[in-house]
């Protein structure tokens, strides 16, 4: 029989504090109804500005069919670097990319907003000289990983940057008109910047153009994040042509909770996770459930069960006191190995000098990270659950995107199971890896863009 089977005996302290994380069946549905409340409010043009899901509107209204072709650029900004990039269209199914990475120096984001798309833009005038296709005007579409509030498919008002980001001259402004006047200082390039998404409506759409049934892009990582599509008659904030029954909607979920509808399942370790955060009393759901924060949230049980003597009893809280320094790869590492073996385990508390720990210690540790990892994936479940539900398809595909879905087995099955018990048995649905990044969806838009905008195509 395996030890240490029966946490309520076995470390009761541990015991006691995990259940605060722990959500009932009725919980998560309330969770669900919540959220799809929020969504409807969210799309209205009355109720748009009350809702902790905002619901934007993304102008994007075509999905792939699969039959797209052709060459197109794309460029991925992310909170640290940003990525440009060459996508090939060839035959079904068959994507060529070549891409490079550029770190964006700190000198450069903190600076006033020109001098960063001064930066992109230079570096994409060398990179479509390097691939020999600067006089070839390939449209070029943004993924965007900061909150926009989309005007059009290429006008993209920055809301704020993350931190990291002081190019205060950009926020307020039109993203694309930046970087548009910057590519055009470059007399020797010809680049067609055809429009902005965001990354969760980039990965939806690099996954779409292979697998048509896709609906949904998730993004589960420092952030968290879902796009799917909408019927555009129920955009009441939408005003463009009625020809075209479709709108991809970026929710902005991770705003959930704002107006209450999370007090009941918030505890004190999430509540100490918050205050001590970048942004107090803001993003509920996402403090509950992304990597930023579940590796917080499991040094502070553990710290409040040393206090309490209950674990790692004479041990120094130096290392472990320290805020913030608990990483999610490290919880996946200790979730993950077999029943009974706590290898990785030691080797994560030798990183905080907690050398040569007992057996019941890790076997402790493995169940505070796996309840706390285990809530992420139910609250994701819940909001996903909204999702297919409200769609109402038959088979729908979920491009999931993030390390935590990828690399961790466990998070996996919690997700795919709770989905399963929340989603109507009418609507089926599958979880894919989005194994091509949100650029290469940002290069379909822009492909798309242009196409259509030529009318005789």
């Amino acid at each position: 029989m395996q030890k240490y089977a029966n946490p309520e005996t076995d470390f009761p302290e541990a015991y006691k504090l995990c259940k605060l994380f722990n959500l009932t069946q009725d919980n998560l549905m309330s969770v669900r109804n919540s959220i799809t409340k929020e969504i409807i409010a969210g799309l209205g043009s009355e109720t748009h500005g009350r809702s902790s899901i905002p619901c934007f509107l993304s102008y994007v209204q075509n999905v792939p069919t699969g039959r797209e072709r052709g060459r197109f650029l794309a460029l991925e900004m992310w909170p640290t670097n940003c990525r440009i990039m060459l996508v090939k269209f060839g035959s079904e199914k068959d994507v060529y990319m070549s891409s490079k990475c550029v770190i964006v120096p700190h000198t450069v984001a903190g600076a006033r907003g020109t001098q960063l798309f001064d930066f992109l833009a230079n570096n994409i005038a060398i990179f479509v000289k390097e691939k020999k296709v600067e006089k070839e005007n390939l449209p070029l579409g943004i993924a965007f990983a900061f909150a926009l509030n989309k005007l059009a498919l290429d006008v993209g008002i920055l809301v704020a940057w993350t931190k990291g980001y002081g190019a205060k001259g950009a926020v307020g402004k039109d993203v694309v008109q930046l970087l548009r006047i910057a590519l055009a200082r470059h007399k020797d390039i010809l680049v067609h910047l055809a429009g902005i998404i965001n990354i969760s409506a980039g990965s939806l759409m690099a996954v779409a153009w292979s697998q048509p049934t896709c609906k949904v892009g998730l993004i589960i990582g420092t952030a968290t994040n879902a796009a799917y599509v909408e019927q555009s008659t129920e955009c009441e904030l939408y005003e463009g042509p009625a020809d075209l029954p479709l709108m991809i909607i970026n929710t902005e979920w991770g705003r959930f909770g704002s107006n209450g509808h999370l007090d009941f399942l918030r505890n004190e370790f999430d509540k100490l996770v918050d205050a001590d955060s970048t942004n107090p009393g803001q993003k509920y759901y996402e403090k509950c459930i992304s990597t930023l924060y579940l590796g917080e949230l499991v040094r502070l049980i553990i710290v409040r069960l040393m206090d309490q003597g209950a674990m790692f009893k004479g041990y120094s809280k130096d290392w472990i006191g320290i805020h913030w320094k608990m990483e999610m790869k490290s919880l996946i590492a200790v979730v993950s190995e077999p029943p009974g073996v706590y290898v990785k385990a030691q080797e994560v508390l030798d990183k905080f000098k907690l050398r040569n720990c007992e057996e019941r210690d890790l076997a402790m540790l493995k169940y505070i990270c796996q309840t706390v990892t285990d809530r992420s994936a139910k609250l994701v479940a819940a909001g996903l659950a909204a999702l297919i539900n409200r769609m109402n398809y038959h088979q729908i595909s979920v491009a999931v995107d993030g390390g935590i879905y990828r690399l961790f087995p466990r998070y996996q099955q919690v997700l795919n199971q709770t989905t399963t018990q929340l989603t109507s048995p009418m609507n089926s649905f599958e979880i894919i890896i989005a194994e091509d990044s949100p650029g290469v969806g940002a290069a379909i838009m822009a492909g798309l863009a242009v196409s259509l905008a030529q009318p005789n195509r």
